[in-house]
């Protein structure tokens, strides 16, 4: 399993005082709860694991900083630090997999519903998910481009007219 990390702010949640952090934490009392019980819970059967299971987490977490440091030459900040952005290495510009991986979930949310539903959207709704992107793709330069979208909605016509760029 390959995976990107597309948000997080350690800087953000260490800048937060403990009097904001008690606050959160008695807002947020049942879902505190339920989180520490299964974090727990998480933690006790990962360390009933044989050393099998520990060298394949070892494994998959060496894979998985492999194929970053193979896709992604460059990783910045976005949106106040809350969002993490790629830029591609030259020799995977094209490689779809490095670009799906660095596109965040609201995005590819829209894009497997412009796949399901492309018959039945209204133009709006597809202007939508255009904009949207091309607005997200200056912060993170590695996500999905349209043109990459447009050639799954449109595989007879793979070039987008100017206009629909």
């Amino acid at each position: 399993m390959v995976y990107v990390i597309l948000s997080g702010n350690i800087e953000f949640c260490a800048s937060i005082s403990d009097e904001i952090r008690q606050k959160i934490t008695d807002w947020n009392s049942v879902d505190y709860k339920l989180y520490d019980h299964f974090y727990k819970k998480m933690k006790k059967i990962i360390s009933e694991q044989d050393q099998d299971f520990h060298n394949e987490v070892a494994m998959l977490k060496k894979i998985n900083a492999d194929f970053s440091k193979e896709c992604y030459e460059k990783v910045f900040p976005v949106y106040n630090g809350n969002k993490i952005g790629y830029s591609l290495r030259a020799s995977h510009e094209t490689n779809s997999t490095c670009k799906t991986l660095a596109t965040d979930d609201v995005t590819q949310t829209h894009v497997i519903g412009l796949r399901q539903f492309k018959d039945k959207l209204p133009p709006s709704d597809i202007l939508m998910v255009r904009n949207h992107m091309q607005n997200l793709k200056k912060h993170n330069p590695a996500m999905l481009d349209w043109a990459d979208v447009y050639k799954v909605l449109h595989p007879d016509n793979a070039v987008p007219e100017k206009n629909e760029l």
